[in-house]
C-alpha cells in the first residue's frame, strides 16, 4: 500500500476559513515532500464545521505549489453543477496540475446542501451520473457541441465558430484519457461499491467504517469487478484515523474528549445519526466504543504492526489514506502526521 491523505476537513464552528486553508496547504506540502501519492478534499456548500465549499478550488489552489502528489476531490457533487461549467473547470484544473487531478463523484451527502440547490425531490444519484456522462463527452469532444439528455440540452452549434475557436471545450492535460474516477464507500452493501467495481472506477472506504464494514466493501468490490483480485484491490483506498506518538504512554490521549480525533468523530457521528447513516459503525453504539474501533494509535512501530495485521485481514489495497484532523497547538497531536510520514511502514 502507498500513503495518501484526506482532509474532511472538520473543525469547530468558529474556526476562521483562512486558518483551515493554511493548515491544509502546509499539510499537503509536507505530504508531497514525503512521497504521499494522493491528497483528497471534501466539500460541503454551507456547513459551519466543514467550510471547504469546493474541492475543485482547493485542488486548483494547490496545483502550482505541489510537485508530484495527485489532487483528488472527495467528492465533487456533480448534481449541483451544469455539465458545461463543470467540464471547463475540470479541464483547467487538470492542466494546472499537469494531469494530477482525481475526480470524486458525489451527489451531496448533506441534505441541507441538496435543499439549497432545490433538488430535494430529484433522484440526485442518477442526476450526478448523467452529469458525469456529459462531462466525459465534453472533455473528449473535438468539434462543436450538440448533446441532449434527460435534464440537459447543450449546444454550441448556433453561435460556435471553428475559425474563431468559439464553442470548443479544452481537453484534459495532454489530451489524456485516464482521468481516475472515485466514489466513497460508507454503509454496508453500498451501491457506490457495486457501480465502481462494474465500471472499473476506484473507491475510498470511509474512515468511519468499522473493520467488518471495510471487509464488506472489499468483498463486494471483488465480487463485481472484472479485474483480477490483485488489480481490483489496487483500485481500493482505505481512509483511517491514525494517531502516531513518540511515547507509547500518549497513545490513549486520542480517546480524550478534548482530542481533535474525538472532536471530529463526535461531530460527524451526530451528522450521520441525523441522516440515519450509522450502519458504517457496525454494531457499536457508544461513541467511545466506535472510537476504539476506528482510531489506530501507538508509536510508529506499533502502528506499523497494526496496519500489517489489517492488511492480512483485508488484502494489499492501493493506498492507506491518513485522515487529517485540526491542529490544536499541542505537539502530541500535531506531530502525528509527520511521524506517520517519516516513520510508519505500510
Amino acid at each position: 500500500m502507498k500513503k495518501s491523505v484526506f482532509y474532511i476537513p472538520c473543525y469547530p464552528k468558529n474556526t476562521k476559513t483562512r486558518k483551515i486553508i493554511e493548515q491544509i496547504k502546509e499539510s499537503v506540502l509536507l505530504c508531497d515532500k514525503y512521497g504521499f501519492v494522493e491528497a483528497f478534499f471534501g466539500e460541503h456548500i454551507a456547513d459551519k464545521h466543514e467550510k471547504i465549499s469546493s474541492s475543485l478550488m482547493i485542488a486548483a489552489s494547490l496545483a502550482l505549489v505541489t510537485k508530484k502528489i495527485k489532487l483528488g476531490t472527495l467528492t465533487t457533487n456533480l448534481n449541483f453543477y451544469h455539465p458545461s461549467i463543470l467540464a471547463a473547470q475540470i479541464a483547467l484544473i487538470d492542466n494546472l496540475s499537469k494531469g494530477r487531478l482525481i475526480l470524486g463523484v458525489g451527489s451531496g451527502s448533506n441534505r441541507s446542501d441538496v435543499e439549497l440547490n432545490d433538488l430535494i425531490n430529484q433522484n440526485n444519484y442518477l442526476l450526478s451520473l448523467e452529469v458525469l456522462r456529459i462531462v466525459r463527452k465534453l472533455l473528449n469532444e473535438k468539434g462543436l457541441i450538440n448533446i441532449n439528455s434527460k435534464n440537459f440540452k447543450i449546444s454550441s452549434k448556433k453561435f460556435g465558430s471553428k475559425i474563431l475557436g468559439l464553442g470548443y471545450f479544452d481537453n484534459l492535460y495532454e489530451n489524456r484519457k485516464n482521468l481516475e474516477l472515485i466514489m466513497p464507500a460508507l454503509n454496508p452493501n453500498s451501491r457506490n461499491v457495486t457501480n465502481c467495481a462494474k465500471k472499473g472506477w476506484s473507491i475510498v472506504i470511509s474512515n468511519f467504517c468499522d473493520l467488518d464494514i471495510v471487509k464488506n466493501h472489499v468483498e463486494n468490490y471483488l465480487k463485481h469487478s472484472s479485474f483480477t483480485k490483485k488489480q481490483a484491490l489496487k483500485k481500493i483506498k482505505l481512509a483511517r484515523f491514525i494517531y502516531v506518538v513518540k511515547n507509547k504512554n500518549d497513545a490513549d490521549k486520542a480517546f480524550l474528549k478534548s482530542s481533535p480525533y474525538m472532536q471530529v468523530l463526535k461531530i460527524i457521528h451526530k451528522k450521520l445519526s441525523k441522516n440515519k447513516l450509522t450502519g458504517c459503525f457496525g454494531n457499536k453504539k457508544k461513541l467511545s466504543d466506535i472510537a476504539k474501533s476506528l482510531i489506530i494509535t501507538g508509536t510508529a512501530k506499533e502502528v506499523s504492526k497494526k496496519i500489517k495485521f489489517m492488511k492480512h485481514e483485508i488484502g494489499e489495497l492501493g493506498s492507506l489514506t491518513y485522515v487529517h484532523v485540526p491542529l490544536v497547538n499541542r505537539k502530541v497531536f500535531d506531530d502525528s502526521l509527520k511521524l506517520f510520514s517519516k516513520n510508519v511502514k505500510i
